[in-house]
């Protein structure tokens, strides 16, 4: 059995690690369309930092039956569901940035 305090660390974390790949939406639609970052190596590296920063989220949705015990089967789902669209979105969006954008921005 998993003890009470190792379950809320676990769901902080993925709680954290969630507002942090959501932070990565704003970093990523805001230099895409305002360029607010000159340097390239800054953002190709906050880019991979969002990316890598995201990868956990759908492990531990999967893996953690007790992360959010309020939640029913079909919200545990649709929880999974999210964060690998979330992953997705970002490894598509780093793929975007590291290989094709040279600075500034796209519009």
């Amino acid at each position: 059995m998993e003890t009470k305090p190792k379950m809320v660390a676990e769901a902080r974390l993925f709680v954290r690690l969630g507002l942090l790949s959501f932070l990565g939406f704003v970093f990523y639609y805001a230099h895409l369309f305002f360029g607010l970052l000159d340097n390239v190596v800054v953002f190709k590296a906050l880019a991979i930092t969002f990316l890598l920063a995201t990868v956990p989220l759908p492990i531990i949705a999967v893996n953690n039956k007790k992360l959010f015990p309020e939640l029913t089967s079909s919200g545990k789902q649709v929880l999974t569901f999210a964060t690998a669209l979330l992953l997705f979105h970002h490894f598509l969006m780093t793929f975007i940035f590291v290989m094709f954008l040279k600075g500034g921005g796209m519009f």
